[in-house]
């Protein structure tokens, strides 16, 4: 999502995009989208060293002004391939965090793979999308002044607030169904909190490999009425769940940016959130969203407890909020990553 919003704007100004992504069943081998000219192949396994030894190749056939390495897991090694203009952009880095998601061999693999970003791209420049990834750069060597921040945004002309519409009582969680996610926190949360609120419903919006063991939980839970798994769901169905819900929890253990905080900014849909990379610069504590303690699902209870239980705070955040959201758009998002493109060119 983040590269279209990014780069079909650049192709709407008559610059040439062509991107190489890892290809999924039923997908098509070359297509146009929105003036992006995107080529599949490989998978989840091979995608990363196919990028690898046939990027020599497009380098020769498409003859790029600059190369944009997408860094997420694997990295491809382009620059022991491509010595021309070259941009790193990633959300995080996974660091120890991997163990926690994958078995031992496969996080070791990542892990290392992780590693060698000290000394192989260690001359790059990088397109970050916080604080905190770009210190957790600066900690593996690479020199602050070769990063970037270039935050993500969002779409707000659709994510805006409705006055149409009632809060109702209900906390909505958004991402991928993974383990590091942390949506058996979720689950958690919304449980030491029934005793209060006994009406209270969790909703949990997103699919993933994660999704039959978190359907398994909430039935040991027995909470199979309390909490509804959505899969799935259209943009504009995710903005409705926005523009009622009495909070969105942000529960993950560790994220670049975290784009549903601004969404739900944008929407005035009060923001508790777990206190990690990522969530802690999108975040502003206290101004628009509260953060808990890591991984602290008491705290987390507490802190949604105190937005339910208080209009003035619940005003607080919604206004701080939106005042928030206003920072960001795709649209500043697209031209500064133009700039940054531009400025790498002309030094090289």
């Amino acid at each position: 999502m983040r590269l279209h919003h990014v780069y079909a704007p650049l192709t709407r100004q008559g610059h040439e995009v062509i991107l190489y992504a890892c290809a999924f069943p039923g997908c098509e081998k070359q297509e146009q989208i929105d003036g992006i000219e995107v080529h599949r192949l490989g998978n989840d396994f091979t995608f990363s060293f196919l990028c690898m030894m046939k990027l020599r190749g497009w380098v020769k056939k498409h003859k790029p002004d600059v190369v944009v390495e997408d860094l997420n897991k694997l990295p491809f090694y382009s620059p022991v391939v491509y010595k021309g203009p070259l941009v790193i952009q990633m959300h995080h880095l996974w660091r120890s965090s991997i163990f926690k998601e994958t078995i031992f061999p496969m996080a070791l693999f990542i892990w290392l793979s992780e590693e060698s970003i000290r000394w192989i791209y260690r001359k790059c420049n990088f397109s970050v999308v916080s604080e905190s990834t770009r210190d957790e750069l600066v900690k593996m060597g690479i020199s602050k002044s070769q990063i970037k921040i270039i935050y993500n945004g969002a779409d707000l002309t659709a994510y805006l607030p409705s006055a149409k519409k009632e809060r109702e009582l209900f906390i909505l969680w958004i991402g991928r169904l993974q383990k590091y996610k942390g949506p058996t926190d979720a689950v958690d949360v919304l449980e030491k909190l029934l005793a209060d609120f006994p009406a209270l419903k969790l909703v949990i919006v997103g699919s993933g490999p994660f999704k039959e063991k978190l359907a398994t939980y909430i039935r040991e839970k027995g909470l199979e009425d309390k909490v509804t798994l959505t899969g799935f769901i259209s943009e504009e169905e995710k903005i409705d769940l926005l523009q009622r819900a009495s909070v969105h929890l942000q529960s993950s253990y560790k994220e670049g940016w975290g784009l549903s905080v601004i969404e739900a900014n944008a929407c005035g849909c009060p923001v508790v959130a777990n206190n990690t990379t990522g969530l802690r610069d999108s975040v502003v504590d206290g101004e628009s969203g509260l953060l808990y303690c890591f991984r602290n699902n008491d705290h987390a209870a507490f802190q949604i407890r105190n937005v339910l239980n208080s209009a003035p705070l619940q005003s607080q955040l919604i206004d701080g909020g939106i005042k928030r959201a206003k920072a960001f758009s795709w649209d500043r998002n697209s031209s500064e990553m133009l700039h940054y493109l531009q400025e790498i060119i002309e030094t090289r």
